[in-house]
């Protein structure tokens, strides 16, 4: 489980990409729910724009997930989360 630092975590949440590899590397860290919840909903809103953007013909930038399976998997992550709740 990774441990991460205040600053990680405050990274995390402007920029979960710059600090996790994918939606599924938030649940393994070593954070409080809350801080989960609030990562990969910045993560969807990022994913959600970037839908947005490949829609009007801009590529990603990232090529490791499509922008629908990066959003797909962070809904999962985000079902996980509540239902461990």
């Amino acid at each position: 489980m990774k441990t991460l630092s205040a600053a990680d975590i405050a990274q995390a949440k402007l920029d979960p990409a710059s600090v996790f590899h994918g939606p599924e590397d938030v649940l393994q860290a070593s954070l409080a729910p809350e801080d989960k919840k609030s990562i990969l909903l910045r993560w969807e809103e990022d994913a959600d724009a970037l839908i947005r953007a490949t829609d009007e013909g801009m590529e990603p930038s990232d090529n490791r997930r499509s922008p629908g399976e990066l959003l797909a998997a962070i809904q999962a992550a985000l079902e996980t989360l509540e239902d461990g709740a």
